[in-house]
C-alpha cells in the first residue's frame, strides 16, 4: 500500500465521519459566514420564502468550503433578522446567531471542501447537500448523494469516492460553540450529532491497489469546549503535520502535544461500525505478490467504562497463505495513558524510556476461529531450510492483562483451546517428526497461564501454567520466584538484567497425567529393542528407582521421589511432586551455579512426591 493511499484509507475510516459532520454543520453556516452583500431576497420574508447566496467561500482552520451556491428555504427570517445574522462583525457569537436559525432546508447542489496536507491538496466535492427540518440551528436531518476525493499536486495519483452520506440531529450552535470559543476541563460536553452513515467508501492508489468500505455508521459523537478553541487547534496540528512530526522541536513540540491531548481527550464516540471492508493490491514487481483481504465488520463503542474493538470475519489471501479469523475483540481499551503522555510532553521532553508507560491500554485480546494455510517453500534459498506446508488453527484464545506497573502488565492470564495441527506422515519438521513415529496423525492442545506480580513481596506467583494434549495428558505447574523487584521493569536492559540475576526459586509443583503419549513411547521403545512394553516398564522403573536417590544423595526424599516415579512409569496414572526451598528466601542463582553436586541443591529443599 502506498502511503498516499495508506493516508486516504485512514481518512476513509474516520474521515468519513469526520466529513460527514462537517457537511452536515459547516454547509448550513454558511449563509450567515458569507456576509449580508450576497444575500438575495425580499424585503420581508414569508414562511415559504427563500434566500440564496453564490460563490460562497468559507476558511475553517485547516479547511477550506467553497459553494458555488446555497438556497434557504422555507425561512420565516426578516430581512433585518437575516442582515443581523449574516453580519461577519456582529458582535453575539456565532453560537448565539444561529440559535435564531430556522427553515424548512438547506440546499447545497455542489460543496468543495479542501485541506492542504504535505505540500499538497486533498480536495473532496460533495454533492446534493440537503438539511431539513432546522429549528434553532438544530438540523434535523442532513443528506448528501454522495463525494469525490482527489489529492492535487505533485506527487503521486491518488482517488476515492463517498456513496450516500446522511447525519441526524446535528447541532450548529454546539459545533459553533466548539469552533470558535474557549473552553476548558470544567466546560460542559456537546453532543454534535445522533448519527452519522457513509455508504460506499472506495480510495484507488496509484499502484493499483484499493480499499472499500460498504457502509459506516456512527452515533453520538459528543465533543468539550477545549481551551483553545477546536478550529485554532486542528490549524496547529495540521500545519505540524505538514512540516513533519519529526521537526517540531522545543517549545513548538510541547504546544502541540498539549492541543492534541486537549482534543483527545474532548471528543467522544458513543458507537462506531464499519462493514464491508475489503482490500486488494496487484503486488507489481518482476515476481508479483497480489494480495486480497476482506473484513466483514468492524465495531468500536464502551463496555463498563472503557472502550470495546471487535473485527469479525478476517480473511487475507495471498501467495505467502491464507488467514482467516472468526473474530478478534480488543476490550478494556483506554487512551488514558497516551493523554497522560502528551500532556507530559506539552510540559518537556520525553524520555524514550518513559515511552512505554504512555502506550495505550488493553485490559484483554480474544479470539476465535484462526485459520493459517501456509504453502511450502517452492524455493529456498538455503535447501537446509526447506520447510513444507503448513496449516494450524486455534479455535479460540485470550489475553487478560491488569495492573501496569510503567506501562508493562504485571498480572496477566492467558488460555487457548484448540490448537489444532495436521501431523503429515514422513515430516520432517521438528517436533512433529517425533509425534509422527508415534502414531499421531493430528495436533490438539490446550492450555493456560496465570501469572501475578507482588510487588510488597517481591515475589512472581505462578498460579497456574497448564498444557493438556488431546490423546496425550496434562501437565500442570504452579509455582512462586523471589527477588523480583520493581527494578526488573527497568527500560534499561543493562539494569533489568541484572536485577534478574537476584532471582530466586521459592517454590515448585508439578502434576503429570498421562493421557497416552506415555504410553506411545513404551510401545515404541520396547518395538526398538524387541521386548514387550510391560518388560520395558518395568526396565525404567527399576531404574528410576534406583537411580533417583542414587544422583539426589540418597536421602528419605529422594527415595520417595524415585518410588514415586517408578510406580508411574509402571503404571502410567497421576505423578505429583512439589519442593520448596527450606530457605525462605529461595534458591539464587549462585546457590544453583556453586553447588558441588545435585544431592546438596536437594537437601535444601523440603519434597513431597505420590503417583496415583
Amino acid at each position: 500500500m502506498t502511503r498516499s493511499l495508506s493516508t486516504g484509507v485512514a481518512r476513509a475510516a474516520l474521515g468519513a465521519v469526520a466529513c460527514a459532520t462537517l457537511a452536515a454543520a459547516l454547509p448550513a453556516t454558511l449563509p450567515w459566514l458569507a456576509g449580508p452583500a450576497q444575500a438575495q431576497g425580499a424585503p420581508a420574508l414569508a414562511q415559504d420564502a427563500s434566500v440564496a447566496l453564490e460563490e460562497v467561500v468559507l476558511p475553517l482552520g485547516p479547511v477550506t468550503l467553497k459553494a458555488p451556491k446555497l438556497e434557504l428555504r422555507g425561512t420565516a427570517l426578516s430581512r433585518d433578522e437575516t442582515r443581523a445574522i449574516l453580519d461577519p462583525a456582529g458582535p453575539a457569537p456565532w453560537r448565539t446567531r444561529l440559535e435564531k436559525l430556522s427553515a424548512r432546508e438547506i440546499v447545497i447542489p455542489v460543496l468543495r471542501v479542501e485541506q492542504p496536507v504535505g505540500g499538497r491538496v486533498q480536495v473532496a466535492v460533495y454533492h446534493d447537500v440537503v438539511a431539513k427540518d432546522v429549528a434553532a440551528g438544530r438540523i434535523g436531518t442532513l443528506e448528501a448523494g454522495g463525494a469525490t476525493l482527489t489529492v492535487e499536486g505533485p506527487g503521486p495519483d491518488a482517488a476515492g469516492a463517498y456513496g450516500r452520506l446522511s447525519a441526524r440531529e446535528v447541532d450548529l450552535p454546539g459545533l459553533a460553540r466548539l469552533f470558535t470559543e474557549p473552553g476548558g476541563p470544567g466546560a460542559a460536553p456537546i453532543r454534535v450529532y445522533g448519527g452519522v452513515t457513509a455508504e460506499d467508501i472506495a480510495m484507488t492508489g496509484p499502484d493499483g491497489a484499493a480499499f472499500r468500505i460498504a457502509r459506516i455508521d456512527a452515533r453520538d459523537l459528543i465533543g468539550r469546549p477545549t481551551t483553545i478553541p477546536w478550529a485554532e487547534s486542528v490549524r496547529a496540528l495540521a500545519e505540524g503535520a505538514g512540516q513533519g512530526a519529526g521537526k517540531a522541536e522545543g517549545p513548538e513540540r510541547s504546544r502541540l502535544s498539549g492541543l492534541a491531548a486537549d482534543l483527545l481527550d474532548g471528543i467522544d464516540i458513543g458507537g462506531l461500525e464499519l462493514s464491508g471492508i475489503s482490500f486488494a493490491a496487484p503486488g507489481g514487481g518482476p515476481k508479483p505478490n497480489p494480495v486480497q483481504a476482506s473484513l466483514a465488520r468492524l465495531t468500536y463503542g464502551t463496555e463498563d467504562g472503557a472502550g470495546r474493538m471487535k473485527a469479525e470475519g478476517l480473511k487475507v489471501d495471498a501467495a505467502s497463505g491464507r488467514v482467516a479469523l472468526k473474530e478478534l475483540t480488543f476490550s478494556g481499551l483506554s487512551l488514558k495513558p497516551v493523554l497522560e503522555g502528551l500532556r507530559r510532553a506539552a510540559a518537556g521532553p520525553l524520555d524514550q524510556a518513559e515511552l512505554r508507560r504512555y502506550a495505550p491500554s488493553v485490559g484483554r485480546v480474544a479470539l476465535d476461529g484462526l485459520d493459517v494455510d501456509l504453502p511450502a517453500d517452492a524455493a529456498p534459498t538455503d535447501p537446509l531450510a526447506a520447510s513444507g506446508p503448513l496449516r494450524f488453527a486455534v479455535r479460540n484464545a485470550a489475553l487478560a492483562m491488569s495492573d501496569p506497573h510503567d506501562g508493562v502488565p504485571t498480572a496477566s492470564h492467558f488460555t487457548f483451546d484448540g490448537f489444532t495441527c495436521a501431523v503429515p506422515p514422513g515430516t520432517t519438521a521438528p517436533v512433529l517428526a517425533d509425534l509422527s513415529g508415534l502414531g499421531y496423525t493430528a495436533l490438539d492442545l490446550s492450555g493456560s497461564l496465570d501469572a501475578r506480580w507482588d510487588e510488597a513481596a517481591r515475589e512472581v506467583s505462578f498460579r497456574d501454567v497448564t498444557l493438556t494434549g488431546k490423546d496425550m495428558g496434562t501437565a500442570r505447574i504452579t509455582g512462586t520466584i523471589g527477588g523480583i523487584g520493581k527494578e526488573v521493569f527497568d527500560p534499561e536492559p543493562m539494569v533489568s538484567s541484572l536485577a534478574l540475576l537476584g532471582a530466586s526459586a521459592k517454590t515448585l509443583a508439578l502434576t503429570l497425567e498421562n493421557g497416552g503419549l506415555f504410553q506411545r513411547f513404551v510401545d515404541q521403545q520396547a518395538k526398538a529393542q524387541s521386548l514387550k512394553p510391560e518388560e520395558l516398564q518395568r526396565e525404567y522403573g527399576t531404574a528410576a528407582m534406583l537411580g533417583i536417590p542414587a544422583v539426589l544423595g540418597g536421602s528419605p526424599s529422594a527415595k520417595a521421589l524415585g518410588q514415586a516415579v517408578s510406580r508411574f512409569v509402571v503404571k502410567p496414572g497421576r505423578l505429583s511432586v512439589s519442593a520448596a526451598a527450606k530457605d525462605p528466601g529461595g534458591l539464587g542463582l549462585m546457590d544453583f551455579s556453586t553447588a558441588p553436586s545435585p544431592g546438596k541443591i536437594f537437601d535444601r529443599l523440603n519434597v513431597n512426591a505420590t503417583a496415583e
